[in-house]
C-alpha cells in the first residue's frame, strides 16, 4: 500500500504535467469560445478547471457569483463590476479589457477561496517513541532530509510487537489543495498502511523492513527510543531502473534517501502560515496598499 500510493504519486505529477500543456493552450479563451469547440475536443483535451469557469461564467446565476468573488477580494464588485474586473485583470498583469478568459475566472474564483482558507486541527502535534520489553510505539510528523516531501502535513504512528516480530505503521496526510486542484478545500487520506519485519530488538533499538519486499525500493526504519530518534531510510531494490504497473519508471537513488520521523509543530504551522501569507497577494493591490499605509503609519507611531 504504501509503496502504490508513492507509485501513484509520480504518475499525478506526470499527469499534471500533462494539464500544464493543456492550460497554457485554452488558458487565453474566452468562455463562449471554449463552450463553442467540438464536444469532443472539450471533454478530451480542455481542463476541468477551465470547462468549470466557462460553465460558471455564461450560468443565470454567474455574474452574481463573480461579483461576490471580486467583493472577498476588495474589489468593488457589486457597485461598480466592470471596474472591478479591469482592476483584477491589472493585478495579474493582464490588460484590462472586462472580459475575463478561462484562466481568469478560475484565478478570481480560486484566489477567493483561497482568503478564506484557513488553518484546521489536524492531529494533535504529538511525537516520540515508548519502549517496553515487549512493545514499542513512534508517533510524529515525516519528513525527508534534504527535500521537500509531497505531503508534509501528515502524521505517522509505528506500533512493534516483539512477540509477533513486527512493526505496524500507518501515515495520514492533508491533502493541500493547489491552483489547478478542482476543489479547494482540505481533505484527509491514508498514505501508508503496512506491516514491517522486525529485524533487530535490542536495548532501545529496533530495525525492521517491509514485510513485502517486492517494490522497486525497500524502505528500513531506524528507531532509537534512547535518543527519541527515528528514521526511515529508502534503498534500491533493484539491480537497474525500476518500472512499476502504472508504467513510471523509477530512477536508481545515488545514494539512501533518509527521512526522519520529527514534532510537526513547526513543519505545519509553516505550511498553514504560507497559504495565509499567500491569500494576502490575492487581495487587490488598492487594498494591499492602504494596508501597507496603514502598518508603516503604525510603525511609525
Amino acid at each position: 500500500m504504501h509503496t502504490f500510493l508513492r507509485v501513484l504519486f509520480i504518475f499525478l505529477a506526470s499527469v499534471a504535467q500533462a494539464d500544464e500543456d493543456a492550460i497554457a493552450k485554452y488558458g487565453n479563451y474566452l468562455p463562449e469560445q471554449l463552450l463553442a469547440l467540438s464536444e469532443d475536443e472539450r471533454h478530451s483535451s480542455v481542463p476541468l478547471i477551465f470547462s468549470g469557469a466557462a460553465n460558471l461564467a455564461t450560468s443565470p446565476a454567474g455574474e452574481l457569483v463573480m461579483r461576490a468573488y471580486l467583493n472577498s477580494l476588495m474589489y468593488n464588485g457589486f457597485a461598480d463590476y466592470e471596474g472591478a474586473k479591469r482592476a483584477f485583470q491589472s493585478d495579474l498583469g493582464g490588460e484590462p479589457t472586462g472580459a475575463l478568459t478561462v484562466w481568469q475566472i478560475h484565478s478570481l474564483g480560486y484566489r477567493a477561496s483561497r482568503v478564506n482558507m484557513t488553518s484546521v486541527s489536524f492531529f494533535p502535534f504529538d511525537f516520540g517513541g515508548t519502549m517496553t520489553e515487549d512493545w514499542a510505539f513512534v508517533k510524529g510528523t515525516v519528513e525527508i532530509i534534504d527535500e521537500r516531501i509531497a505531503y508534509p502535513v501528515n502524521h505517522v504512528d509505528i506500533e512493534c510487537s516483539r512477540n509477533e516480530g513486527t512493526c505496524e505503521y500507518r501515515q495520514m496526510a492533508l491533502m493541500l489543495p493547489d491552483q489547478n486542484s478542482w476543489v479547494q478545500s482540505y481533505h484527509v487520506g491514508e498514505i501508508a498502511d503496512d506491516t514491517y519485519r522486525i529485524t533487530r530488538w535490542e536495548g532501545q533499538l529496533i530495525d525492521a523492513v517491509p514485510l513485502n519486499d517486492s517494490a522497486c525500493r525497500t524502505n528500513q526504519l531506524s528507531l532509537n527510543f534512547e535518543t527519541q530518534e527515528f528514521f526511515e531510510i529508502a534503498r534500491n531494490n533493484t539491480a537497474a531502473e525500476c518500472e512499476t504497473m502504472l508504467g513510471v519508471t523509477f530512477q536508481r537513488l545515488e545514494e539512501p534517501r533518509v527521512s526522519r520521523i520529527v514534532d510537526g509543530r513547526e513543519i505545519i504551522n509553516g505550511e498553514f502560515e504560507a497559504i495565509s501569507e499567500e491569500a494576502f497577494t490575492y487581495f487587490s493591490s488598492s487594498f494591499r496598499n492602504q494596508i501597507d499605509d496603514f502598518v508603516s503609519r503604525a510603525d511609525g507611531n
